[in-house]
């Protein structure tokens, strides 16, 4: 009865755990944002490594016919001397609807198909104003398409 027993409550552990490891990974999502969402992609979460994350992402985009272009930004807070540079992932699909990540939020999101790049650099943040002034890189900017 003993052995029976740990029988089955070993094939419910086992079982429990293959759910939960398939939960992590949800096949429902398209592959796009499967793909933009990997938190085991290069720079994905980490400080200061957006130009590794979007070289990645883009390298895996294009890999699967998804094409676009990163868009390369200077930012600066007013009143302080904090200033740097930033590049995000902007993409479109088939059923033309556009898509944006960084490597600092965890899922794309998708944004209208008519926005100019500087209001991409805003949807990206989720604050429609912040004290930041925004210069675009705009020589970079026409040569980063994927």
């Amino acid at each position: 009865m003993k052995l029976e027993y740990k029988r089955s409550l070993a094939i419910i552990l086992v079982s429990v755990v293959a759910c939960v490891l398939l939960s992590a990974f949800s096949l429902s999502e398209p592959l796009h944002y499967r793909l933009a969402s990997d938190p085991t992609l290069k720079g994905k979460a980490k400080d200061g490594q957006c130009m590794d994350y979007a070289i990645a992402l883009a390298t895996k985009l294009a890999a699967n016919g998804i094409h676009g272009h990163l868009i390369f930004y200077r930012w600066h807070i007013r009143d302080r001397a904090i200033n740097g540079s930033h590049v995000f992932v902007v993409y479109r699909l088939s059923d033309s609807s556009e898509w944006i990540v960084d490597n600092e939020i965890p899922h794309p999101r998708q944004v209208p198909t008519d926005a100019s790049p500087m209001q991409l650099v805003f949807f990206l943040s989720g604050q429609r104003s912040a004290p930041v002034d925004i210069e675009l890189q705009d020589a970079l900017n026409h040569v980063s398409y994927f």
